[in-house]
């Protein structure tokens, strides 16, 4: 099961209901400064293995309800 299934499904065992979609970003890290790159100065960002995955349904009532699959603790 990809890591896109595995979140849709945590959405799905939360609030009952799948999600509209599941979304990715990609880790990263600045090795050497972060406001350096546009002062002339040298960075090295790097691209890390880990994946952030966010699985997202619209609401109509402007209550936003957020879970975390890596923390304990409810909705």
């Amino acid at each position: 099961m990809s890591g896109a299934d595995r979140a849709a499904e945590g959405f799905r065992a939360v609030f009952g209901a799948g999600p509209e979609g599941v979304w990715a970003a990609p880790g990263r890290v600045n090795l050497i400064g972060e406001h350096t790159d546009y002062n002339d100065g040298f960075v090295m960002p790097l691209a890390l293995p880990h994946t952030c995955l966010a699985a997202a349904r619209a609401r109509t009532d402007g209550v936003l309800r957020l879970h975390s699959g890596d923390a304990s603790g409810g909705v």
